[in-house]
């Protein structure tokens, strides 16, 4: 992981979505858990819950379930970080 957490997050989910997984671990912290609610009331993720793991904290994210899974890939959670911490 790297110090930019939003990006580690964004990325995350991107590409569970993209290799079809249904379930993402991310590292707990006070922004992930802000902006994993607020991708929680947009509908790209559906359940979030929190689990505990030798003494490190996880936030694990139940990715929007997709309708035909047989299809090649289709960038169906268009998550994209616009403003960087470089610029």
């Amino acid at each position: 992981m790297s110090s930019d957490t939003i990006a580690d997050i964004i990325t995350s989910i991107r590409n569970a979505d993209m290799y079809r997984k249904s379930v993402v671990r991310v590292a707990s912290t006070n922004i992930s858990q802000s902006i994993v609610k607020i991708l929680l009331r947009e509908g790209f993720i559906e359940n979030m819950r929190k689990h505990r793991e030798n003494n490190k904290d996880f936030l694990v994210l139940t990715l929007r379930h997709r309708r035909n899974r047989k299809r090649t890939y289709r960038n169906l959670l268009n998550l994209k970080r616009i403003s960087r911490p470089g610029l």
